[in-house]
């Protein structure tokens, strides 16, 4: 399934949404209360809720979408173009992301060498933002960055994870666009701290994230996804995820090491080269990028100044 967190134009409250059959989305509660004439669980309120009530609620939610047809749900249906999106998780406690995790990006970044583990560094979840959402530049800033990821999402709480048991607790996949602020990463303490990573990553509207959460049972090998980042209508990143120098199990095992991940935490699993910081073209207003990943679908997002 693909659950996203959507609402119609003119009410701006996020709904629990799937993408039904004909591409369309589905208003969950809504088509739940009116068809079954019963009060919806507030498990179908938003995706957040829906991770929250684990495999019952998941399980509860196919049975109800496998039992209906397109004519039984038409008046509950929206086009994709006539929504709002929200971030498909919309208050995970943690936000990680891989900071070098493709040896090509290593390569175009100067590293002296590359990591012997997984090196994580932690987003705000505030910065979080959905398809279709403006990243914004900031005056502050003048090399602000692109980077096409694959992001998983926590599916149960866990903690001291071992790398053979790491899917059961994975709930699904995500487009994540790990936006960077290269001029922002410099401190006064560089030498004695190293590079900024609050400002350098974590300024508002920085995190488009999206369109929807496909769970998954739909993804057979989140290692074999082409991943491609264009800007307008020029590729900038086109990679394959097998090419990740540390796996999802490897990372999620680091990632857990005496630290609890819950439900709907979202791990960003890296970026492969491509990005401004190698080739010198960094975003502008007026911009569109557009992030594809095979199997889940497209995130895209104009950019604006502030």
């Amino acid at each position: 399934m693909k659950l996203l967190n959507f609402s119609p134009k003119a009410i701006h409250t996020p709904k629990l949404g799937v993408v039904f059959s004909n591409g369309k989305i589905l208003d969950v509660k809504e088509a739940y209360r009116n068809l079954r004439e019963a009060e919806p669980p507030s498990w179908f309120s938003n995706v957040d809720e829906l991770i929250s009530g684990g495999e019952d609620a998941l399980e509860l939610l196919k049975k109800f979408i496998n039992n209906l047809s397109e004519s039984k749900v038409e008046e509950y249906l929206y086009d994709s173009d006539n929504v709002i999106y929200y971030p498909p998780i919309l208050k995970p406690s943690k936000v990680l992301n891989m900071s070098v995790n493709y040896i090509t990006h290593g390569k175009e970044a100067k590293l002296n060498e590359l990591p012997k583990e997984p090196y994580l560094f932690v987003k705000l979840s505030t910065c979080l933002i959905g398809h279709k959402q403006p990243i914004i530049i900031p005056k502050s800033s003048k090399e602000v960055d692109y980077e096409g990821e694959l992001a998983v999402v926590i599916g149960k709480r866990c903690k001291n994870v071992t790398k053979s048991e790491v899917y059961r607790y994975i709930i699904g996949y995500t487009i994540f666009n790990d936006v960077s602020y290269r001029d922002r990463r410099l401190h006064q303490m560089m030498k004695e701290f190293g590079i900024n990573w609050l400002h350098g990553k974590s300024l508002d509207n920085g995190s488009p994230i999206g369109p929807w959460l496909v769970t998954k049972d739909e993804i057979e090998d989140p290692h074999n996804l082409y991943l491609v980042t264009m800007v307008n209508d020029e590729v900038r990143q086109n990679d394959n995820t097998r090419n990740m120098i540390f796996k999802i199990p490897e990372i999620i095992e680091y990632a857990s090491s005496d630290i609890t991940l819950y439900p709907g935490d979202i791990i960003s699993t890296g970026t492969p080269s491509g990005v401004g910081l190698g080739t010198g073209k960094y975003l502008k207003a007026g911009d569109i990028v557009t992030v594809r990943i095979e199997k889940i679908g497209e995130l895209q997002n104009n950019v604006i100044n502030k």
